[in-house]
């Protein structure tokens, strides 16, 4: 006798399946009147049940699934904005990811300290650290939809698009700099030994050098050569028009 096939995979996949059937279908009155985005979903999703109950699974899952939907966010994040922008805007841009990032960490560490009892001062810089990047992809709730085009100025949503997409690879530093001081100073005496020189030496080697200045020129050499290669494809009518627009996440 014929049984339904009640497997996870089919589960999640009707659940979602009919989620953007009936987001969409309800698109316009869901955005422009009560401004709720698709992101929203995720509030009644119990990850723990798609990981068998598992926190090792779910952490893994967590990990990668937020590393892929944040590369992809970060790349259209680039697409959205207008050629060039950065050459001509760099200013505000450097202001909000200098000192405006370094404000709202020690601000947003400083609160954490004065509000978590027996919280040290380097753990609370760590987490600060956590929250201080704007998120590329829940900043769309002020940047996209009919809130935004009556509220916002395009201009300050170009600003606030960028810094979102450039603090998160910023943020790093400001979390390791307190990562490397609790591993080779703190944690009451059960750390590594090395002190503040080691701390300071991995930080600037390990963190600045390789994983932003290296991951800089990485995006660099890989979007050239991506648009380089595009553009020959195009010239020569090698690439239809599905994949030209779906070429940039790709990248991601």
């Amino acid at each position: 006798m014929p049984t339904l096939s009640l497997v996870n995979f089919n589960i999640v996949s009707a659940a979602f399946g009919g989620f953007i059937a009936i987001f969409g279908l309800l698109s316009h009155l869901l955005k422009n009147d009560f401004y709720l985005g698709e992101a929203s979903a995720a509030n009644v999703i119990r990850p723990l049940d798609y990981a068998h109950g598992d926190e090792e699974n779910l952490h893994a899952i967590t990990l990668h699934f937020a590393r892929l939907v944040l590369c992809v966010q970060l790349v259209i994040v680039g697409v959205q904005l207008p050629s060039q922008y950065l050459r001509y805007n760099w200013k505000s841009l450097a202001w909000l990811l200098g000192p405006g990032m370094i404000a709202m960490w020690l601000s947003t560490s400083l609160l954490i300290w004065a509000m978590v009892p027996h919280l040290s001062f380097l753990h609370s810089l760590a987490v600060g650290a956590c929250v201080t990047p704007t998120d590329p992809i829940l900043s769309n709730a002020i940047i996209k939809g009919a809130f935004a085009d009556q509220n916002i100025p395009k201009d300050l949503q170009r600003v606030i698009i960028s810094e979102a997409g450039a603090n998160d690879g910023l943020g790093y530093p400001f979390l390791f700099i307190a990562l490397y001081l609790i591993k080779y100073t703190g944690m009451g005496g059960e750390g590594q030994p090395g002190g503040v020189r080691l701390a300071m030496a991995y930080w600037f080697g390990e963190m600045w050098m390789y994983v932003i200045v290296l991951s800089v020129i990485y995006g660099l050499v890989v979007g050239l050569l991506a648009s380089k290669l595009l553009h020959w494809a195009e010239d020569r009518k090698l690439v239809d028009q599905e994949s030209y627009h779906i070429f940039a996440i790709a990248q991601g």
